[in-house]
């Protein structure tokens, strides 16, 4: 049976032999997503909380296809990933993607039409899956393809994976053009107000200060210090941890001048899961989130800098409504032992804190040989599946890993 979270066993059936069209070069040319350290996240982090929800939601047993929406390029990396997980666990995977694609590059249109077309041609892929060429940004432009595809085609998903290159952070807060910010907030509303079943987000996103708008990091500083005040578990646990630093976090408040790259960074992690928390259980029908474990990695390496590229996961819960009948005629109610809001909020808040003091750094796990061989061998497997020269790959992959290894020794990490 195939490993549900390893990934080793992509090479089986996943092939492009089976597929109908002419003959294919193997590529040669790799990106950052491409490397061992990413197939780290898709196995500890998405693979494993997928493999879950479905045990959770107990999809074999109700002969429904798992509902998946990502950014998957045009590879689809991510989907041949979780496709393991779904296959091994008899249970069909319902894959829905925006990728987009500059205009008049035949290659990559190519590229994910056949990716496509391989996808199809599997077991437990469901045949109503399809990618569709659109910005994420572009969710919230009324009759946008984004918008048409995503939002009104579906009435919730089971999985959001929203992996990306850039910040999410980048733009000015309540910029009028389309940004990740209200995209995101579309979905998770649109989640809330259409799903009462567990769900699964997932987003990835610079964190680095020179990738961060200053009012988004200052509205996170001002909606954090809202919290201490309100809080006062979430202010101890602050401390506790020392998330934050002992001379940055001072009776309740943040001095931002005292601020450096490890409290940056810890600061953003908790303001996007705080951030997260907000736009779904802000307003009914709500739902918490709990931060699950949190993982980073340094995209640039600069000397004293935390990790600049960070993969957050949350699980997502609906809070039934508790009510009484206003005329006094049905005396019983309704959820009255529902969970209490705000109590679940707290909770949630106290997850975020937790997952970001234990945060995994992967480039530090991975400079262990033998994890990195582990990784090695499964992003293997998916970068063969996907048409790659797998020895040009496994060189430019082992020397990527010498230049981190020496990177973090000459900081005194490993």
């Amino acid at each position: 049976m195939m490993s549900m979270d390893s990934g080793d066993d992509l090479d089986v059936g996943l092939g492009y032999d089976d597929v109908a069209h002419g003959s294919v070069s193997l590529k040669t040319k790799f990106w950052p997503w491409h490397k061992p350290r990413k197939q780290y996240i898709r196995n500890k982090q998405w693979n494993t909380a997928a493999a879950n929800l479905i045990d959770h939601l107990r999809l074999k047993e109700k002969g429904r296809s798992l509902q998946y929406l990502s950014l998957p390029g045009s590879d689809l990396l991510d989907v041949r990933s979780l496709y393991t997980v779904c296959a091994a666990k008899e249970v069909r995977l319902k894959f829905i993607g925006l990728n987009e694609i500059t205009a008049g590059d035949k290659e990559a249109t190519m590229d994910q039409l056949i990716s496509i077309n391989e996808l199809h041609g599997l077991q437990y892929i469901d045949p109503s899956s399809d990618v569709y060429e659109d910005q994420l940004e572009r969710l919230c432009v009324d009759k946008s393809i984004a918008q048409e595809h995503i939002i009104k085609r579906a009435s919730s998903y089971d999985v959001i994976n929203i992996d990306l290159c850039r910040s999410m952070l980048e733009s000015p807060p309540q910029e009028k053009q389309s940004n990740y910010y209200d995209a995101l907030f579309k979905l998770l509303r649109h989640q809330a107000d259409n799903r009462t079943e567990d769900w699964l987000f997932f987003v990835t996103t610079r964190t680095n200060q020179d990738m961060v708008h200053e009012g988004a990091f200052r509205k996170f500083v001002e909606a954090l210090e809202q919290i201490f005040d309100l809080d006062e578990a979430v202010y101890n646990k602050c401390n506790e941890l020392e998330i934050f630093g002992k001379e940055v976090l001072v009776e309740r408040r943040i001095d931002v001048n005292k601020v450096d790259a490890p409290s940056y960074n810890n600061l953003v992690s908790a303001g996007i899961g705080k951030w997260v928390l907000s736009a779904l259980a802000g307003r009914p029908p709500a739902h918490k989130s709990k931060m699950l474990q949190l993982f980073g990695y340094n995209v640039v390496q600069r000397e004293g800098d935390a990790c600049d590229m960070m993969s957050f996961g949350f699980w997502c819960k609906h809070i039934p409504n508790k009510a009484i009948d206003a005329f006094g005629l049905a005396g019983a109610g309704a959820n009255l032992n529902a969970e209490d809001v705000a109590a679940a909020v707290s909770r949630a808040r106290l997850t975020i804190v937790e997952s970001v003091s234990k945060l995994i750094n992967v480039d530090v796990h991975m400079a262990d040989d033998d994890v990195f061989e582990e990784m090695l061998h499964s992003s293997t497997s998916l970068m063969k599946s996907a048409r790659y020269d797998i020895a040009s790959y496994v060189d430019w992959a082992r020397d990527d890993h010498g230049k981190v290894k020496s990177w973090l020794a000459n900081r005194g990490i490993a």
